[in-house]
Formats: C-alpha cells, structure tokens, sequence
C-alpha cells in the first residue's frame, strides 16, 4: 500500500537475563543476581510510500556483525523489512550480559542470546502493526551530562578520568513523533533522545541495569506519556559526568545523578518543539572497505611475541600485546588482508539523518562529520550494527591509553591510522549522494 505520508510505529519488550548471568563491561567477574531495572528492545517502525525501516535501541553493551545478520533475517521474515533497512544501536550499558565474544570480559552469552532473540523480533512486529500518520518535530539543546575521559596525566600518560578540555559532543537531539490525525488533537507517539555518553554511571554493581540512559528514558516517558527510543552517540572517548569525578561510577545514586540531568535537558528540549512537518523517508545502504594497517614483519613478530611469553593471562596492555602478537603470528601464514568489508545503512527522516558506526566513536570524528554534512540533524550512532571495538583519532593514537591498546587484544588486523578522516569522508560522500537524490 503506497503511503504519501510517513507513518511510524513503536513497541518494547522486555530482554533482562536470567538471574546469575554474567555481566559485561568490566574484567572482574559479575553475576547478574537482581534486576535493578529491565533491559529493552525498543523498536520504531516507519513507512513512506513503499519504504519501511526499522531502528531498534537494545540495552546491549554490544551487537556484533553475526547478531545483526541473524536478527535482520528473522526480523525480515516476520515483516518483510528489507535486512538493510533494519538498524541496532546497542545503548552500551555495562550492566547487561555478554552478547559478543570480548579478551577479558568473557565468552558470548548464547544462550541470553537465543532467549532475547524472538523478543526483538516481536517487538518490531508490533510496531509494524501499529503503524500510524505522523508527523514530526526536532529539537536540540546543550548538555553536560558528559566530559571527555583521556586525562593526561603530570608523565604525560593517558589515564581513565576527567578532561575538562577535551572534545565532546554537547548536542542533545530529541525528534518527537506525534499522531497526524484530521480533525484529532496531536499525541505523542514516541520520542527519540540522541545524546552521546559511556553508561558506565552505575559502577561494577553486580546487578542488571540500564545505567543513567534507563533513569533518562524513564523520566521523560512519564512527563510525555509515550515510549522513548534511546540511541547514543559518539562516547568512545566521553565518560559521564558524576560527582565522583571519574569514568565510573559509584553505584545507583550516580546513575540518577546523570540520568535525572539528561531527563531535565531531553524535556527542556522537547517543550521548545514548536514545529512539525510530515518528512518523507530514505535508506541508503552501501559496502565500506574499511582500511587495515599492514602486519608487521615476521622478525618483529617472533622478537615480539617472544617478549610476550607469560602474559597470555594478563588482562591489560601486557594481555593485549600477547593477544596481539599470538593473532599476528597465526595471521602470516594467511592470505593478507587489506581491508574488512562493512555495510552503511543511513536513515534519513526529512532533515535528519542517522548514521550508524559499529564501534565507539571518538567524538570528535561525529563532531566533524556534523559540522561538513549537508543535513541539518546528523546523528552519529555509536555501537550500532556492529562491534569492532574503538574508532580513535589518528592524534589519539600516539598519545597511547585504553583506547589504543585494547584495539589489540582482539585481531592481527588493526584498524588504519587515518581511519577517522576515512569515516568522514566516506560518511560525507553518501550524506551528499542522498542531499542530492
């Protein structure tokens, strides 16, 4: 049925883990053994004309390639939505299970997996079949719920902590989708936050929580009456802002703390919504080539890996380095690979556009991709449709700390130097291609 307006539907379901899951996002061993509140899978169905789309914000950690893959073949049959037309965006909490294979933190959580998985997929059936005409409004706001974490320290080192003076993301983006009915008076149908921060608020806490996103989405649903779609942006390299004064937090009262203050800016945002438009709708996929550095040469590597003998237990940078140069020596005697292919899915809602990264984005990579694109909403979604660990800048790497060497605990292939000017200028090309469709 061709649909000249844009219609949108939105539905949950609850995907909490078992009691005694283990819990992602921290080396120490933690077990799941209360739920302090539920995990989600929020889905937001949309239709224009004969083009549908999905956007599904999982309390996940994280998604990787084989999960997407799998959901988007399920999610497909059940609906009919084109796989390409089908994102996640993992909302990074570290107070949910292990849902992809991780050094350190553990194995991936199959059986969670297998659990939540039909979940997810009733949730975007649902929102399917409640597909209503709407239209929508867009506002945005300052915040500070978020500071940049690459604290460089008296040694120059960089260390996990508070730097006041590092780039971040300030936008917070609120898209308030509201029934178009003649002659009814206008609801709120949904609301979408996009705001960029780690949900890392809550501390090790051994229970299952959405962080301050969760304190967040429900606030603002109880003061608008209808279900928030939470994505976060670029926070690879920005911790939240507590109290504390460091990258983590120190249990529930610092998960309100932030989550309460990203409510306050959402809804400041969201009452200053003063105009609506009914968009149109439009997806654009394309393969990127992501770019891999070469490996090193076989005499390093035999000089490295031999320098490494005793840490392939470790946790941290001697850890990582063993993982790294076990990987590589495995890797020689494979065919070399230059680059890894990864699909783009970009969403565009009239002015505003999604764009999905399948890692933790440094913001400043988002905050230049924004400033060049030819959309006057760019959404960068940390996290989504993918796992590969850090997108870091090619200044941050010299500097060194976890961001750059965590990179090498999980493959022989390291992302290229430059893979933050490829992001944007490769972004930039299909934000034109569809500025000018």
């Amino acid at each position: 049925m061709s649909t000249p307006f844009l219609r949108a539907g939105v539905a949950r379901r609850v995907i909490s883990p078992l009691s005694g899951t283990r819990l992602f996002g921290y080396p120490n061993e933690r077990l799941g053994n209360e739920v302090a509140d539920d995990l989600n899978a929020t889905a937001l169905v949309l239709q224009h004309n004969e083009t549908f789309a999905a956007i599904i914000s999982l309390d996940w950690c994280l998604i990787d390639e084989a999960e997407v893959a799998l959901l988007r073949s399920e999610i497909q049959s059940a609906t009919g939505i084109e796989p390409d037309n089908v994102s996640f965006c993992a909302t990074h909490t570290h107070s949910g299970p292990i849902t992809v294979r991780a050094w350190g933190w553990g194995e991936k959580d199959d059986d969670y997996l297998a659990l939540a998985r039909p979940r997810i997929v009733e949730a975007v059936v649902e929102a399917q079949q409640n597909l209503a005409a709407v239209e929508i409004g867009i506002g945005t706001t300052q915040t500070d719920i978020g500071v940049n974490r690459r604290e460089v320290q008296l040694n120059d080192d960089v260390h996990l902590g508070f730097n006041q003076w590092g780039p971040r993301d300030r936008d917070l983006t609120v898209v308030r989708f509201q029934t178009a009915h003649e002659g009814s008076t206008p609801s709120t149908l949904a609301t979408l936050v996009h705001v960029g921060a780690h949900p890392t608020s809550r501390g090790e806490e051994p229970s299952v929580s959405r962080d301050w996103p969760g304190v967040m989405m429900d606030r603002v649903e109880t003061l608008t009456g209808a279900p928030v779609v939470f994505i976060n942006g670029a926070f690879g390299d920005v911790a939240p802002r507590t109290s504390i004064g460091g990258v983590v937090g120190d249990g529930a009262i610092a998960g309100e703390e932030v989550g309460l203050r990203a409510a306050a800016d959402a809804m400041r945002a969201w009452r200053e919504i003063k105009e609506f438009s009914i968009p149109d709708l439009e997806i654009y996929s394309e393969v990127f080539p992501l770019p891999l550095e070469s490996l090193p040469s076989r005499e390093e590597t035999e000089t490295a890996f031999a320098a490494c003998t005793g840490n392939e237990n470790s946790f941290g940078t001697e850890g990582a380095e063993w993982n790294y140069w076990n990987a590589v020596s495995k890797a020689q005697d494979a065919p070399i690979q230059t680059s890894r292919n990864w699909q783009q899915t970009i969403t565009r809602v009239g002015p505003l556009v999604i764009v999905p990264f399948a890692g933790e984005i440094f913001s400043e990579i988002a905050l230049r991709l924004k400033h060049h694109s030819p959309f006057q909403f760019t959404l960068c979604a940390g996290t989504s449709n993918g796992s590969h660990g850090y997108y870091v800048t090619r200044d941050a790497r010299p500097r060194g700390g976890y961001e750059v060497w965590v990179g090498k605990a999980y493959d022989a292939y390291l992302l290229a130097d430059d893979i933050d000017d490829f992001f944007v200028q490769e972004n930039l090309k299909l934000l034109q291609k569809m500025s000018e469709s």
